[in-house]
């Protein structure tokens, strides 16, 4: 895996830095997109500047992808790093699950070819409440 970042690093004549490597390896080791601010905590040796502009070059090279939550940007690895998934976001608690669904993979493509559309790449979001909160609302009484 980590051939694969440094190979696109180098194709593109980028170096390999110690910042690069360290904000790769924080975003390799989370299981969800994380806020740009986030992945500059994590990596505290790192100047904060250097954090946001490796994130931004890792996007620019299809190292990461960005989605906004709210105006909010949250980075992720992209493929080849991480397969290729879509995410349930919690809008109580902010739980951020991820999904991969081939029958979605498939009905996406399908409306894509309806339309004569080229698709290249998508993502989608699910918003609602989790099981875990829907739990804690109360529940309607019957009368």
């Amino acid at each position: 895996m980590n051939a694969d970042f440094e190979s696109i690093l180098r194709d593109a004549g980028q170096s390999i830095t110690k910042p690069r490597q360290a904000v790769f390896e924080t975003l390799k080791t989370t299981d969800e997109p994380l806020k740009n601010g986030e992945i500059a905590k994590r990596t505290p040796n790192i100047d904060r500047a250097s954090v946001y502009r490796s994130l931004e070059l890792f996007t620019k090279l299809g190292i990461t992808t960005t989605t906004i939550r709210g105006w909010t940007p949250f980075t992720e690895l992209a493929e080849p790093f991480k397969p290729h998934h879509h995410h349930m976001i919690c809008e109580q608690c902010g739980r951020v699950e991820e999904i991969a669904n081939d029958t979605l993979e498939d009905v996406l493509t399908l409306v894509a070819n309806r339309h004569e559309f080229t698709l290249k790449s998508h993502t989608v979001e699910l918003s609602g409440i989790c099981k875990n909160c829907r739990a804690d609302l109360p529940q309607p009484t019957a009368s």
